[in-house]
């Protein structure tokens, strides 16, 4: 196995600039994106829009093969990684210290990935769906990225597999047995990151009610999180449009930057940079 070098999120804090909000660009290497699928794709455009994003800003390149929007069928994880292999490696072989997630919950391409140069994986199933996951991040020592969700794709909202109330401790219970089932299996707390999983079988007002307790997450845990919100259902509004939810992305990373959460995984790096320097320079002329 080539085993790569323990991950350790304050680790990688450190090493860029601590004391700030971290972020994630998100690479959809999937044809049929709920956000940015356009029916193919396109590989080389793919490599060029996440070296713009690292020159952008973002810290991250969180990448995925395969659409975990509500409703999405799962795809074979060869063909996950089919996907990914190229634009992984096309990163790599023009920036090798860029940091790349892996947003599958399949072991075997999280394997691969690994082998190829990734550092973390992010698995919205919480380790749930693949039963070898967890082992294959803790024999890589990688970075995991871990997340509530009530079902799987395919069901997450459908009536009666969405959370209506009590989303607070729901979520909280839910998340002790994901960190639980990590350190058995060997995923240090210096790997771990969770996430609440907004969108992940959840009402429009108990995602509002998860995201209001983000710091509460956070230091309840003792661990850092997640959050993603860029161009989500939360976000829909009469008419919708994809400029309208980038505007409420926005709103919102920075009302969590003011909340001193761990990582933002948005869609838009160089506009939400933008929004929180600006926030940054208000609160610094106070």
């Amino acid at each position: 196995m080539n085993r790569k070098p323990g991950f350790a999120w304050r680790q990688l804090w450190n090493d860029v600039l601590p004391n700030r909000v971290f972020i994630a660009g998100i690479i959809n290497v999937t044809p049929d994106s709920f956000s940015d699928g356009c029916g193919f794709i396109d590989t080389a455009e793919r490599i060029q829009t996440a070296l713009q994003m690292l020159d952008d800003g973002a810290d991250i390149i969180d990448m995925g093969g395969e659409s975990t929007r509500p409703g999405a069928a799962e795809v074979p994880a060869a063909e996950e990684w089919q996907r990914l292999e190229p634009v992984l490696k096309g990163i790599l072989s023009q920036q090798p210290e860029a940091v790349i997630s892996i947003d599958t919950r399949h072991a075997y391409t999280a394997r691969l990935a690994l082998q190829a140069g990734a550092k973390i994986i992010n698995d919205v199933s919480g380790l749930d769906f693949d039963p070898a996951m967890a082992e294959v991040i803790a024999s890589f020592h990688a970075g995991a990225i871990l997340t509530h969700s009530t079902a799987v794709p395919e069901l997450m909202q459908q009536s009666g597999m969405r959370i209506e109330k009590d989303a607070l401790a729901v979520v909280r219970k839910e998340l002790e047995r994901i960190a639980d089932h990590a350190r058995a299996a060997g995923i240090t707390d210096e790997q771990l990151m969770l996430d609440v999983g907004i969108g992940f079988g959840k009402s429009r007002q108990a995602n509002y009610q998860l995201l209001h307790h983000a710091q509460w997450f956070e230091s309840t845990f003792q661990l850092p999180f997640c959050w993603g919100v860029s161009r989500k259902s939360l976000l829909k509004s009469t008419p919708d449009s994809l400029e309208k939810r980038i505007a409420g992305s926005l709103a919102l990373a920075v009302k969590l930057a003011d909340a001193k959460v761990s990582l933002l995984r948005v869609h838009d790096v160089a506009a939400t940079v933008a929004a929180l320097t600006a926030a940054a320079e208000f609160d610094r002329a106070l």
